[in-house]
């Protein structure tokens, strides 16, 4: 059987607007990106080689059964009328689901303890920006695109995003200056919005653009305090993939039931449904149901996680001297940054800073539990190994005037 069967030569009757095969395209996209979401949640612990089979099967028994159930036109989830535009429940609770299993199975990582009292200082904060203008811009493929047609519906959907996100990310930074007693934080700020996009995703095209303001207030204050949550919980979510996403999702799939209009779900469509505004009382427990479903995630994630470990010996879990190493060099055999060495013993450095050549100078810096309490040094000898991860360089521009 080739693959794609079918596909050039067909119409879906899910898509009749655009061609099968972009069709197909367009959900294998969205099929790929689930993965990425709940593998965050392992960030540093989890082994490639695992990883890569159990994204395989998760892939075929946790996803492809549950985008069917709710998109497809015979799916039990959608024949039952769950409002689900583009994926809050599909993508984001399903991900945030697996996400808190997996950090829960594989455990803490190894400083975690110390990342609860100060906190982890942010690897590469330009990253995080550039991370999240990505994010935000293919956002608008993924929710706006999900009308299948260049038409009002896809815009308003786009529409919705970007107020949700907008607002997410001011009220989250106006938390963590009044919560947390940091400044106007910028990986705040991209937090929330990523928050406020997960929250809008099932309902950016079955609400009013303008409620888009309400998800993202709403998004900000309840997966803000969810990741608080877990920490008290000390459940090591790496990129608090459950409290954003997840969470998010599924109060998404709840206030799409409240705020979803006939006015909206009726443009370039018949036969949609509504919400409690337009006195649909029976909907907000329908979008309920694929939340108490959708923890199928949940429960593979966990009886995979016991059989690749206890029956076949396949440990998702690298060892405490590879996490220690880093994956990237233990698995992959590749450092991010190669000209930095991260192993300084404290013994072998003082305090100061030497311009190793025109124009550049480097900075040898041993972490204390804050930002702030960042202390400069400088190593004794050219070649000398080590082992203390909370050493690393700092690259700065040095003006030899």
């Amino acid at each position: 059987m080739p693959p794609l069967l079918n596909t050039m030569e067909t119409q879906n009757k899910m898509a009749s607007t655009i061609p099968n095969s972009l069709y197909a395209m367009y959900q294998m996209m969205f099929a790929a990106i689930t993965p990425g979401l709940f593998i965050g949640a392992t960030a540093g612990r989890m082994r490639m080689l695992p990883t890569m089979v159990f994204v395989f099967l998760w892939s075929i028994i946790v996803y492809c059964p549950v985008c069917y159930w709710v998109w497809s036109s015979n799916g039990w989830l959608h024949n039952m009328s769950v409002m689900d535009y583009a994926g809050g429940s599909v993508v984001h609770v399903t991900s945030g689901a697996t996400a808190l299993v997996l950090a829960y199975r594989l455990g803490q990582r190894s400083d975690y303890e110390k990342h609860i009292k100060g906190g982890y200082v942010n690897h590469n904060p330009t990253f995080v920006y550039l991370g999240t203008a990505l994010l935000w811009f293919g956002w608008m493929g993924f929710n706006g695109g999900s009308s299948l047609a260049a038409n009002n519906r896809g815009v308003g959907a786009a529409y919705a995003s970007n107020l949700a996100a907008c607002i997410g990310g001011l009220i989250w930074m106006m938390l963590d200056i009044y919560v947390n007693g940091k400044g106007f934080s910028a990986i705040g700020f991209c937090t929330g919005a990523i928050a406020g996009l997960a929250t809008i995703t099932p309902g950016s095209g079955f609400v009013a653009p303008g409620f888009g303001l309400v998800y993202g207030i709403i998004a900000a204050f309840a997966c803000f305090y969810s990741i608080r949550i877990m920490h008290w919980l000390k459940v090591d979510d790496s990129l608090d993939v459950t409290a954003v996403h997840g969470v998010g999702g599924a109060l998404g799939m709840i206030l799409t039931g409240v705020f979803a209009q006939y006015s909206v779900t009726n443009v370039n469509a018949t036969g949609s449904t509504a919400g409690w505004l337009d006195h649909v009382w029976i909907q907000v427990p329908v979008n309920f149901v694929p939340l108490l479903r959708l923890d199928f995630g949940a429960h593979f994630g966990h009886c995979t996680h016991l059989f690749m470990d206890g029956v076949l010996q396949f440990k998702l879990r690298c060892s405490l001297d590879a996490e220690q190493t880093g994956l990237d060099l233990a698995d992959i055999g590749e450092k991010a940054y190669p000209f930095m060495d991260t192993q300084v013993h404290k013994s072998e450095i003082t305090s100061g800073y030497k311009p190793l050549s025109s124009g550049i100078l480097w900075r040898w810096t041993t972490l204390g539990t804050h930002p702030q309490q960042l202390r400069f040094h400088q190593r004794k000898g050219t070649n000398q190994k080590s082992s203390d991860l909370c050493s690393f360089f700092i690259l700065a521009i040095y003006d030899e005037r």
